[in-house]
């Protein structure tokens, strides 16, 4: 605690004032061992990511400003594409166990199967809209090579969604054939999303400065 004059009318009174203590301010913090990175007032004993412990941490100043850096860490797009990939899955595995007679209750997974099929498409739209908006984020523009491919893929993975969804409004198919396109179509969309979570595995960690 620091004495300081401080004046309204003469004469003075000394009034005290609390210094700001720089120790109370978050700084962001990463780990030696792992890379993780923390914000906090001071570094913990043990790294939450590797449990590893001791004085492993040191400041860190991150490349980007942190606004960026905050809408970043929310993590919008790699949230955003768990719905049309577990609706795949899903719709794959129902469809599958269908066909070998496993499942036995035609219209209880029928009808959940066609609820996935409906909404897959909207889930599609919603995810990549959030793709371009973390890449615009990430990199301030979705033109660079690797956005661009994912990109088309994950057009491609759109137009089959919206082919299932056709087929299901539209077209009459026996359930046994439903069943067989369902399927098909399921396991290119799994190849597709394995193939784009390894496209955006290797863009996690980057990002443009400023």
């Amino acid at each position: 605690m620091s004495w300081k004059p401080y004046c309204v009318n003469p004469p003075c009174v000394v009034k005290r004032v609390k210094p700001i203590e720089e120790n109370n301010m978050k700084k962001l913090y990463r780990c030696k061992v792992c890379g993780y990175v923390l914000e906090g007032t001071e570094p913990p004993g043990i790294c939450p990511a590797c449990g590893v412990k001791g004085k492993i941490f040191e400041e860190y100043e991150s490349p980007v400003s942190e606004k960026r850096r905050k809408m970043l860490d929310l993590h919008v797009h790699p949230v955003a594409v768990h719905l049309p990939n577990a609706f795949a899955a899903c719709m794959a595995a129902i469809s599958f166990f269908r066909i070998v007679g496993i499942i036995q209750d035609l219209s209880v997974f029928m009808g959940m199967l066609r609820a996935m099929v409906l909404i897959l498409p909207f889930s599609v739209v919603f995810a990549t809209m959030a793709g371009i908006f973390d890449g615009k984020l990430r990199f301030k523009r979705v033109s660079t090579p690797l956005l661009k491919k994912k990109l088309v893929l994950a057009s491609l993975f759109f137009f089959l969604s919206a082919s299932l969804f056709v087929i299901q409004v539209f077209l009459t198919l026996e359930s046994s054939t439903y069943n067989i396109v369902v399927l098909v179509c399921s396991g290119i969309l799994l190849g597709i999303a394995m193939t784009l979570g390894l496209i955006g595995n290797k863009l996690v960690d980057s990002k443009v400065r400023g």
